[in-house]
């Protein structure tokens, strides 16, 4: 009868050695996941400072001319029913009458040409109502492309800013008002 006992105690043991080790185990993979979130906004980062370094030398996209070029547009508002819509925004050209709005990612996909295309614009006239009639023209950015997304983006008229060697590659020629 008094076996049952230790071997209820050995198994109590065994528990807790391996409880140690599942929050050993833990702190390692939070450990990667930190160091590997860190490395994916680094490389977005690179991205972003390319593209915009880019355009900010030309400030041209569409053959449109823009006055400024800028980065990191966010803010957010507050609806009637308490619920709230944001909006981040990697750069912004503007003139009197036209703003670029330019996603940069560093591989592109379909989904995002479509958000852009379906959600952002809407959402930054939301946003910032200042620049609700303004002409729209907008682009996508990234150091890779599936091929799925440069198809949507030429087809939805968005322009295409990708790596080429040294330079930027702009394909712009469908660039579309929106």
């Amino acid at each position: 009868m008094e076996k049952w006992k230790e071997e209820l105690a050995e198994i109590r043991a065994i528990m807790a050695e391996n409880a140690k080790r599942l929050d050993k185990l833990g702190e390692y993979v939070y450990a990667v996941n930190t160091s590997v979130e860190g490395m994916k906004k680094t490389s977005g980062d690179v991205a972003e400072d390319y593209f915009f370094n880019s355009l900010n030398a030309t400030k041209t996209l569409g053959r449109v001319h823009f006055d400024s070029v800028e980065r990191n547009w966010k803010s957010s508002i507050q609806f009637e029913n308490g619920k709230t819509l944001d909006g981040e925004y990697d750069i912004v050209l503007i003139n009197k009458d036209s703003m670029g709005i330019v996603e940069v990612k560093f591989t592109v996909h379909r989904k995002d040409v479509v958000n852009l295309v379906n959600k952002q614009v809407e959402s930054f006239k939301c946003i910032f109502p200042r620049y609700a009639n303004y002409k729209f023209y907008l682009g996508i950015g990234g150091m890779s492309f599936n091929k799925q997304a440069e198809d949507e983006a030429k087809k939805l008229g968005v322009g295409i800013l990708k790596l080429n060697g040294d330079a930027v590659e702009i394909n712009d020629k469908n660039l579309k008002v929106y």
